[in-house]
């Protein structure tokens, strides 16, 4: 793991890569590398900070072929760099590390893109091919690393890993994207290509994008989510499969020459991973996680009862309000670009604890995208039913708009505002309005600069193939996974020089998952059918009995509490404001209606508080 930097402009200028690199510092403690050099009337540069996790001694970056046709600059892990080194030795390439960066550049310098969908991993890496005088921006399929780029004024291109490295160049210009912040809040996150900063591109998962003679190619696929031909085996049989490939992705991601530990939140997908984890690896593994004073966000027993049922060292701390509220500064200052999900700051310091034992965790990310775990998934089962109802009646939304909301964790009554008020008769735009932070009429009046265009997800069409739970599982893998889960997993851990990778996210287990038929995914009303037969026999029951339990922190009732200060600060008169893009009234008025339990708007409200602190920290 490690943060990426770099340029190709006409003028000299490799003193400029000094502040890029120390925006990302923190991504990569072990370590800097740089190097420069000239095509033509093209100065290139590129860096490097370094998280060392194998090949400690040999795999520093910038790292470059030999005669230096090629240099790479990467962050990430490649699990099959193995598999991969075998046919170029054999075409000849000699080895001088045992690193899978080295791999990766002989592999793409000799396939070029075309080498690209044979990658196994996590990544986002630039490579310069000198000859050709072209560079290859790429990042992994499922999105699980970030990677920022952006044309220059001369036509030249500069990318890094994360967005404020780019405003370290004095070439990128400061100002705030009326489309970027429309994804923001409708997304909480910022959907490709849009990113805060207008002229600053975020690329897709499973893309690249390359760069050549002044010209900047539109970004393109090399790998595409498909749904595969489903398996022909009773459940059982395709349980017993399920567990013996998510065991193959786990060994495979134990790789590393540092000591290793698992993130054990008491939920299906992290017991899953600990409990392969513990079975193949060589020494008695270290688990981790958050126990919270409330019991309705609390989810430490579970967690406890796994790392027993497993025989870890099991690590947790336990969390009370203040400990949370007093890290709000310092997590949100490590977050190169907002990021509104609020479950960031138990991420953040669950990744703080971890790093005090490991620098490498295993997670279980992707779990809920692959089989099926979201509640939404039921609620779209329900709405098969409910659109015979009245729904968009008055009298019916007047009922359930005026229901006060408990602060627990997803009420009643929240579930219910969200369904009938958020109702759609499009399965796709139902779901994402479900899961977004405003509503698509609080969205014009908070944004009026966007009012006469819908957020990018709604915007766009649904992929081809599936049935209708198959496309929502599609649509939240490319959507919400990378936008808001593996986002907020990489900054917090990043933050603490910590590496996570998500077994469940391996490519052998996002082609297995999708040529599964929906129907083992939810049946009956309980979600995650398959993996909890699979788990059958290695997690308790009582972890595959229990329900869904989000990592999420009382923030309705904060900003009415401790954090009003904060939403009080948001609304005076400041720069976010002066841009012209928000519409300050119609935030005030949320404001009144959460402080006066008129209305639930933390969402919203917490995402401004997000912005505001970045605006202010970034001097804009």
């Amino acid at each position: 793991m490690c943060g990426i930097a770099g340029f190709v402009q006409r003028a000299p200028g490799a003193e400029l890569l000094s502040p890029m690199l120390a925006r990302i510092a923190q991504r990569g403690p072990d370590g800097e590398g740089r190097w420069a050099g000239r095509t033509g009337e093209w100065h290139v540069a590129l860096g490097h900070r370094r998280l060392a996790i194998v090949d400690l001694e040999g795999g520093a970056q910038p790292m470059a072929t030999p005669g230096g046709a090629a240099h790479l600059t990467y962050n990430g892990e490649l699990y099959n760099f193995r598999e991969l080194r075998r046919p170029l030795e054999q075409r000849g390439v000699a080895f001088h590390t045992r690193s899978d960066t080295e791999v990766l550049l002989q592999h793409v310098a000799t396939h070029g893109a075309g080498g690209l969908a044979e990658l196994d991993g996590m990544f986002a890496f630039a490579l310069w091919d000198a000859a050709a005088g072209k560079l290859l921006l790429a990042r992994d399929r499922a999105g699980i690393k970030p990677l920022y780029y952006a044309p220059l004024p001369a036509g030249g291109v500069v990318f890094a890993s994360e967005l404020t490295a780019l405003l370290a160049h004095p070439d990128i210009a400061r100002r705030l994207s009326a489309r970027g912040l429309q994804s923001y809040f409708f997304s909480d996150y910022f959907h490709p290509p849009y990113t805060l900063i207008d002229g600053v591109k975020k690329l897709a998962p499973g893309h690249f994008a390359t760069w050549q003679a002044g010209a900047l190619s539109e970004p393109a696929p090399y790998w595409e989510l498909t749904f595969g031909d489903a398996p022909r085996a009773s459940p059982r049989e395709l349980g017993r499969q399920t567990w013996e490939r998510l065991g193959r992705a786990v060994e495979r991601q134990l790789m590393a020459d540092v000591p290793l530990g698992v993130f054990l939140s008491g939920g299906i997908d992290s017991s899953c991973v600990a409990a392969l984890a513990q079975q193949r690896a060589s020494r008695r593994l270290k688990t981790f996680s958050i126990a919270f004073e409330d019991p309705t966000f609390d989810e430490s027993e579970h967690a406890r009862v796994m790392a027993r049922a497993i025989g870890s060292e099991h690590v947790e701390q336990r969390l009370r309000a203040d400990n949370l509220l007093g890290i709000v500064d310092e997590a949100l200052g490590c977050l190169d670009e907002p990021l509104a999900d609020p479950s960031y700051l138990p991420t953040f310091l669950l990744s703080r604890l971890a790093s005090q034992h490991v620098k490498v965790v295993l997670g279980g990310d992707g779990g809920d995208e692959l089989f099926g775990g979201y509640p939404t998934y039921r609620a779209h089962a329900f709405a098969r039913l409910a659109r015979w109802l009245p729904l968009g009646a008055p009298p019916l939304r007047a009922l359930i708009g005026g229901l006060r909301e408990r602060d627990h964790y997803q009420s009643l009554e929240w579930k219910l505002k969200r369904f009938v008020l958020r109702w759609d008769d499009d399965p796709r735009r139902r779901h994402l309005r479900w899961m977004s932070n405003l509503d698509l009429d609080d969205l014009r009046r908070g944004l009026p600069a966007t009012a006469g265009s819908l957020p990018s997800p709604l915007d766009g069409e649904g992929g081809g193939g599936g049935d209708a739970l198959g496309r929502l599982l599609a649509l939240d893998f490319s959507t919400y996974l990378p936008g808001s889960v593996l986002t907020k997993v990489d900054r917090a851990s990043m933050a603490h020089g910590l590496e996570v990778r998500p077994p469940l996210l391996d490519n052998a287990m996002i082609d297995w998952a999708f040529s599964l038929p929906s129907s083992l995914k939810l049946r009956g009303g309980t979600t995650k059918y398959l993996l909890k037969l699979a788990a059958t026999g290695h997690v308790p029951a009582a972890i595959i009995r229990r329900p869904k339990k989000g990592f999420g922190i009382p923030l309705r009732a904060w900003l009415r509490g401790p954090l009003r200060e904060r939403v009080t600060r948001a609304l005076e008169p400041s720069a976010l404001w002066d841009c012209g893009l928000l519409d300050r009234a119609a935030f005030q008025g949320w404001a009144r209606m959460h402080a006066e339990r008129r209305g639930d708007h933390a969402k919203a409200l917490w995402a401004l508080v997000v912005l505001d602190a970045w605006v202010r920290r970034q001097g804009l």
